[in-house]
């Protein structure tokens, strides 16, 4: 009878610790590895509001980032927009109207490879604060079709399809400053300055504000 007495404690002794233990240890939350940022853009090549033609006047850049280490980050940027328009009407030539059309179509994109590091070293703090570096593609397309008057001819017109693009690589530094709304959700604002390699000279900012979503477990 003893023997099973001290038995019988010495299982719900253990079954006691083993609880208590579980409770003191519980598993560690995953952590988020990826993010997706949507942010209104602005750029010295994407300014706000629409200066060539219609189309839609505030820049949006989405970004796709992958957490390295708690601190360590690198994500890609792309901001994009398209603008059309067209014009016609007459010019007097020698006494006669004459008519002319244009159809144009401008598009801006920029890409966006950075590294992220955080300075902030509690995470769990509200506010966290980045430095970032790398490198931005900025590409500018055009394209017009038409016509204009052909002045050899009293009567005809020369039609034109014309295109053009120009490709800038920037050196991209920056920082930013993020809100933690919750586990998965923060505000953004990002700032940056970009020179372009080949002549580091001319220096032009960027900016970004946006909600930014975690996603992905380690």
């Amino acid at each position: 009878m003893p023997a099973s007495r001290f038995a019988l404690c010495g299982l719900l002794l253990s079954v006691s610790l083993g609880g208590r233990a579980q409770s003191a240890d519980p598993d560690p939350k995953p952590a988020y590895r990826l993010y997706g940022d949507l942010a209104a853009y602005s750029s010295y090549f994407l300014p706000l509001g629409n200066h060539s033609g219609t189309g839609f006047g505030l820049p949006l850049q989405a970004t796709l980032g992958y957490q390295l280490r708690p601190r360590l980050a690198v994500q890609v940027g792309v901001a994009y927009r398209a603008a059309s328009g067209n014009s016609e009407g007459t010019i007097l030539d020698n006494g006669s109207s004459r008519a002319y059309a244009n159809d144009y179509r401008n598009t801006n994109l920029s890409v966006s490879a950075l590294g992220r590091y955080t300075l902030t070293r509690n995470p769990a703090h509200r506010f966290q604060f980045d430095v970032l570096g790398g490198m931005t593609l900025e590409r500018h397309t055009f394209r017009g079709t038409g016509f204009y008057p052909d002045y050899d001819q009293p009567t005809g017109s020369v039609e034109f399809n014309r295109s053009s693009s120009n490709n800038r690589y920037l050196l991209t530094a920056g920082a930013s400053v993020r809100y933690q709304l919750s586990p998965r959700f923060e505000l953004l604002y990002t700032g940056t300055v970009n020179t372009d390699i080949r002549s580091f000279q001319q220096l032009t900012t960027s900016s970004a504000l946006g909600l930014r979503y975690r996603f992905g477990r380690r």
